[in-house]
């Protein structure tokens, strides 16, 4: 599931919709990006809404896949409670002339029978096809399709992408940026050296972080994220900050000396001091933090990291590249862009299918779609958008 705010400080524009048309006309710019192949689900309170959560369609959509899609729409609207009605839209490259009506019947049916269980306001479930859109619930949009000139000639529509800022190519974010072959020689040559040691990783990250492309840097920083530990403080440094970064840098410090003292593995440490109360705050805070509750990142960093590991990534020999783009995963994970994040992770279990930490974050954005500080931030903004004028 993907939910994406926009990065700006300001107060979305009202826009005025006058009916369902002008509504699916506004909804890519509300949830930030092109939906494709996806079911977006908009809570509203009262007559508000000011963003929305994308599902992406499945390959296949057998009844077990439709059953989940709907109750995944469901879940969405439990996860902000303040919401009191819910449209949802079905974006399908399919046709109504394919489908010899409206496209994805069962999955429209499914959705709608599961909202009026729920006793939410429906403002409507939609399909927007290749050839027009119209509504599960209307029999003659079912049958034939509405014109996509209404949606694309919404005044509502040319407003709101006017006033909101360009939406995420997600398709293209998916692939990694064109480098040249002189840089990836550099990087190749830096990661043959191996492991090495790094004296001060805290001030490397931050000096990558802000400061131009290198290829040497940028090799440095692929060979930090190598070692696993690096790779968490790394992690835990691009959403946080500096301080972050030294204390978890601290803590990895500690552990290394108790490993070299009793010989564990610094997993067996962390499982023997936390069975025995024994862990640290900040190691606590950290955890909570790339399994997506507590408090957010910095945002700001973490969309600047975005790019930059996407650069890494392309930098890197393949056998190099799953714990950068497992990092990058997290990194579009923790901005709401879980169809992005869900792509660089497979990117990184196809090079490496045992690879431990993107299973692990396989596992935790299965079952927390979105973490806790995207869903509380859509709630905060739609109570916020409710009391407005």
């Amino acid at each position: 599931m993907t939910r994406h705010f926009h990065s700006s400080a300001r107060e979305p524009e009202l826009v005025h919709a006058g009916d369902i048309a002008d509504l699916l006309a506004v909804v890519p710019s509300m949830i930030g990006m092109r939906p494709e192949n996806s079911v977006v689900v908009v809570p509203f309170l009262g007559t508000r809404a000011v963003s929305g959560f994308r599902l992406p369609l499945p390959a296949r959509l057998r009844r077990i896949e439709t059953q989940a899609l709907a109750r995944g729409c469901i879940e969405v609207m439990r996860a902000v409670p303040e919401a009191d009605a819910a449209l949802v839209v079905v974006y399908t490259d399919a046709s109504y002339e394919q489908a010899r009506g409206i496209p994805l019947l069962d999955l429209g049916r499914a959705i709608l029978r599961r909202l009026e269980r729920t006793g939410l306001g429906i403002v409507g479930v939609a399909c927007v096809a290749s050839d027009g859109w119209g509504r599960y619930s209307i029999a003659a949009e079912s049958r034939a399709p509405r014109s996509p000139a209404e949606i694309d000639s919404s005044e509502a529509g040319i407003l709101a992408r006017a006033s909101a800022p360009d939406a995420l190519d997600t398709t293209e974010l998916a692939e990694l940026p064109e480098v040249t072959d002189a840089d990836r020689a550099v990087v190749a040559a830096i990661l043959d050296r191996g492991p090495g040691a790094v004296r001060d990783a805290v001030s490397m990250v931050e000096r990558w972080l802000i400061s131009p492309p290198a290829a040497g840097r940028d090799g440095g920083i692929i060979r930090l994220l190598q070692a696993p530990a690096l790779r968490d403080q790394v992690t835990v440094q691009i959403a946080l900050g500096r301080a972050a970064g030294e204390e978890a840098r601290r803590l990895q410090r500690r552990l290394e000396a108790v490993q070299r003292s009793t010989g564990e593995t610094v997993d067996e440490i962390v499982q023997r001091e936390s069975a025995a109360g024994e862990a640290d705050d900040h190691d606590r805070s950290s955890a909570a933090l790339l399994m997506g509750t507590g408090d957010g990142p910095v945002r700001a960093r973490v969309e600047h990291a975005t790019a930059a590991l996407a650069r890494l990534a392309a930098l890197a020999p393949r056998e190099a590249r799953p714990p950068v783009l497992t990092v990058l995963a997290w990194c579009w994970w923790a901005l709401g862009v879980s169809s992005l994040a869900a792509a660089h992770l497979e990117s990184a279990l196809t090079i490496d299918p045992g690879y431990s930490m993107a299973r692990l974050y396989a596992t935790v954005f299965s079952y927390r779609t979105l973490p806790d500080w995207v869903v509380g931030a859509a709630s905060r903004s739609l109570v916020a958008a409710s009391q407005r004028a």
